[in-house]
């Protein structure tokens, strides 16, 4: 039967739905950016299925860009997954790092992104860091880390992030190295569609 067209799903309870295939998760920025490699990951028949949350719809929405790329990939040649989550407002999507699978995992990303915030040298130690900072905060990205690394630890199959923010590719590869999950990360301006397929 194949995939319905962005069948909407439950995150995270009904995840298992989503069988063996890798699943892609792009960042707010592809989708407006890149519309074609959007288009093409979520072609029917491909070996690697799109996902788009819904705070990521609603930024798009907010953001009153290209919002036409959503309703084009609920078209009859396209398919994939639509994800419902906790995470649909600002005060959800600031706790979506809670959801991550252990506190470790957590810490792992926020190291990461306290780097970002002082990369002259903060080691992420929690006492010393700046998470605090709320303006600087990039709250829809921790929502989409935390549902990249959900889905690829609780279905054992790769998860595959598209983002611009080095930040996100640092931190799955570190959730990488120090879990040994497949979770990986290209960024938006360096990736090749066979990259990712192979």
């Amino acid at each position: 039967m194949g995939l319905l067209i962005l069948e909407k799903l439950r995150f995270s309870f009904e995840l298992g739905q989503c069988h063996g295939i890798p699943l892609v998760f792009f960042d707010t920025n592809v989708l407006i950016a890149d519309q074609e490699f959007s288009k093409f990951v979520f072609r029917k028949g491909n070996p690697i299925s799109g996902v788009i949350c819904d705070f990521i719809e609603s930024e798009i929405l907010n953001l009153k860009k290209s919002s036409g790329i959503l309703e084009t990939l609920k078209g009859p040649n396209y398919g994939g997954y639509y994800f419902e989550t906790v995470y649909n407002s600002k005060e959800g999507s600031r706790k979506s790092l809670d959801d991550m699978p252990n506190e470790e995992m957590k810490e792992c990303v926020l190291v990461e992104y306290d780097k970002k915030l002082d990369p002259s040298g903060m080691k992420g130690v929690t006492k010393e860091a700046k998470r605090a900072s709320s303006s600087k905060s990039r709250f829809v990205d921790f929502s989409l880390l935390t549902v990249a690394t959900v889905a690829v630890y609780r279905r054992k199959r790769q998860s595959i992030i598209v983002s611009r923010d080095r930040w996100i590719k640092l931190s799955c590869r570190s959730l990488e190295e120090k879990f040994r999950i497949p979770i990986y990360c290209f960024d938006q301006w360096s990736y090749s569609e066979d990259e990712i397929l192979r």
